[in-house]
């Protein structure tokens, strides 16, 4: 039987489905199960919250993955709601397991720093972003994370946007996006203690709409 893959905005019956992928993606070096869902949520959540532009994709009626644009060039909350869920699912987070809470906190903090400084010497800054791209393990090979990377590209241009960037590291597929004509613009190198908490090496690509 062929499958049939469709795509659609996010709706919020997506949630669980999509956390679950994020979950399968980086957050499975967790005490717990029950926690790294939790982490996982959270990310979606806050991604959500700065994220006006979504688009899901479904095999066969099941969410398999999921991009996430902001067209401004700040990261504002264009969804108060999710930012609010995101952090009360950081408050269970820290009732479930407060060493692990409090270590990802941390290394949330650091990679905003050193996502900020990579940002602000690649030339990108002031670019729209796009926040989050998930595709789940089972659903890799058939296309479905270039639909949605051209997806919000698309979206983006059309909201009048001269370029695009986004964050990505060594826990992640970044060959891909070089595969869709983004360029490497900054790359950080972590100190042996930070890799306690950041991926071994950290990068912003950049991509130009007007092309």
């Amino acid at each position: 039987m062929v499958s049939r893959v469709t795509y659609r905005p996010f709706d919020e019956g997506d949630f669980e489905d999509i956390a679950a992928i994020i979950q399968e993606a980086w957050h499975t070096e967790v005490p717990s199960s029950e926690y790294g869902f939790l982490e996982a949520c959270n990310d979606l959540s806050y991604s959500l919250s700065i994220s006006p532009f979504s688009q899901v994709a479904l095999i066969d009626d099941k969410p398999c993955g999921i991009v996430l644009a902001c067209p401004s060039a700040t990261r504002v909350r264009a969804h108060k709601r999710w930012f609010v869920m995101s952090k009360d699912y950081f408050r269970r987070m820290r009732e479930l397991e407060p060493e692990a809470a409090a270590n990802y906190w941390k290394g949330v903090q650091l990679t905003e720093s050193k996502n900020d400084k990579l940002l602000s010497d690649s030339g990108f800054a002031g670019s729209t972003e796009i926040t989050l791209l998930a595709v789940g393990e089972s659903a890799r090979g058939m296309g479905i994370g270039s639909v949605l990377i051209d997806a919000a590209t698309t979206y983006l241009a059309e909201e009048g946007a001269q370029r695009a960037f986004l964050y990505t590291d060594t826990d992640c597929t970044w060959q891909f996006y070089e595969h869709h004509g983004f360029k490497r613009a900054g790359t950080y190198r972590s100190t042996r203690e930070e890799r306690r908490l950041l991926p071994k090496e950290m990068y912003v690509y950049g991509l130009d709409l007007s092309a």
